[in-house]
Parts: structure tokens; C-alpha cells; sequence
């Protein structure tokens, strides 16, 4: 069974222009790879830089360095944990001011 993941953004969901976000997507021990997906399926960008944080939770981080009016919008993640992708996590709006 592949739990759902799931998504947070650091330091959260409100970000002044110019600033940065982390994305950070957690799923279940054993993920190879972890995507953050934009607006559809069709844009993503994906990380194998997977860690192990708790004994039944690994995450992955994605940093947007600096924000940009274009960053703003619907972010969701999934997995990839052999031999399948996860479902996708529920959406997660970041606003840019």
C-alpha cells in the first residue's frame, strides 16, 4: 500500500517577492525519486536527493531561490518508490506579494 504524500512549504505559503520557498514533500520509507509538480502533469521538477527523517518517513526539499510573480500558484508532489509512482499529494496554493 502507497500512502498518499504529502506537501509543506517552508517558511509557508505567503512569500514577498524577491524572498525564497522550500517545498518540502514527505512520503513513506523507501522513495527513490520525489517530483514537485506545477499546475499540471506536465510541469515538474524531480530530485533522487531523498532523506530519511523519521523511521517511517523520507522527504525531499525543492527550493525556489528567489520567488518570482511566475512562482506563484497550485504545487502538488508524488513518488516514486519500485516499481510504481505514487498518487499525487493535494494541492498546495503558494501566493506571492
Amino acid at each position: 500500500d502507497m500512502p498518499r504524500p504529502s506537501i509543506s512549504a517552508d517558511p509557508g505559503t505567503v512569500i514577498p517577492l524577491g524572498r525564497h520557498v522550500t517545498f518540502v514533500c514527505r512520503g513513506p520509507v523507501g522513495v527513490q525519486t520525489f517530483r514537485l509538480e506545477r499546475e499540471s502533469r506536465n510541469k515538474y521538477t524531480e530530485t533522487d536527493a531523498v532523506s530519511q527523517t523519521r523511521p517511517s518517513e523520507s522527504e525531499a526539499r525543492f527550493r525556489i531561490d528567489p520567488v518570482t510573480e511566475g512562482s506563484a500558484g497550485p504545487y502538488r508532489c508524488l513518488y516514486y518508490k519500485p516499481p510504481k509512482w505514487s498518487e499525487q499529494s493535494d494541492y498546495l496554493q503558494l501566493v506571492v506579494q
